[in-house]
């Protein structure tokens, strides 16, 4: 019996050991999630800013667009091992406003996230606020 759990618990550290060296490389290669982001049933309402566009701030509320605008999030990796550029603006704000009463804000610009107060190099750049313009601010953009 000794025997067998020692076998066990080897086999379970192997696996711990492969599971890090995989997270490790999806980091690395794809770059890391923002973590604390709110899940969809505790968002009641969503604000979208995207002052070089509009002054309008878009705010949705159906079940859809809020489901858009928090995987939007997803594409929002950054790279860990790199340090954003300083003096750099937000070109787009996203404030969740949640069923508790509390906001969770997130900007970016091409470059940089800023998520709880810190900046993050964005591993590929360019695509938040892409999509983001395509999705919510298309008619402003094209109106320009």
């Amino acid at each position: 019996m000794k025997k067998y759990l020692k076998s066990v618990l080897r086999l379970l550290g192997q696996m711990a050991i492969v599971a890090a060296v995989l997270i490790g490389f999806q980091v690395v290669t794809d770059g890391m999630w923002l973590f604390g982001l709110p899940e969809l049933d505790q968002v009641e309402s969503v604000s979208i800013a995207y002052p070089q566009v509009t002054d309008q701030v878009k705010t949705v509320t159906d079940g859809e667009n809020k489901e858009l605008a928090l995987k939007l999030t997803g594409f929002l990796k950054y790279n860990l091992f790199q340090k954003a550029e300083d003096g750099q603006q937000p070109l787009i704000a996203i404030t969740y406003h949640l069923q508790d009463g509390t906001d969770r804000s997130i900007a970016a610009n091409g470059t940089t996230v800023w998520w709880k107060d810190k900046a993050y190099p964005l591993k590929d750049p360019d695509t938040f606020v892409n999509l983001t313009e395509g999705i919510f601010f298309l008619s402003e953009v094209q109106a320009r």
